[in-house]
């Protein structure tokens, strides 16, 4: 039984030993589409956010002097921060459903799963033979 084992991971061993070049190109293509989408996300999530920060900045300081002299200061400062209390969950909410879903070696997993059931498959047909 322990004989067999082992002579069925030395043929899995050996047939992943003939494929190691196929699995770096495959981590090499995998690790620069992961990069591309991640700096593609992080420079429009940058961009975003310097614009709307200067944009709200000068809308909040605008709206606060407006009623500066108003007996409604204190609420105008209070809808100016709960304002941005919501802007920033909304900024958060976007950033989170942009960000990349797949894992960096997701297809290199599914490869190697592949790979090894091809293997025992094989093993299997062999030995049954």
């Amino acid at each position: 039984m322990i004989s067999e084992r082992f002579r069925r991971l030395r043929h899995i061993a050996k047939f992943a030993a003939e494929r190691p070049g196929d699995y770096l190109e495959l981590v090499s293509i995998e690790l620069s589409l992961y990069r591309a989408a991640l700096l593609s996300t992080l420079i429009s999530g940058v961009s975003v956010v310097f614009c709307g920060l200067g944009t709200l900045s000068f809308v909040s300081v605008a709206t606060i002097v407006s009623f500066w002299d108003t007996d409604s200061r204190t609420l105008a400062a209070w809808l100016v921060a709960a304002a941005w209390l919501v802007i920033t969950l909304i900024s958060l909410a976007i950033a989170s459903r942009n960000a990349p879903k797949d894992s960096p070696f997701s297809e290199l997993s599914r490869q190697v799963r592949l790979d090894i059931a091809t293997a025992r498959s094989h093993y299997a047909d062999d030995h049954a033979s």
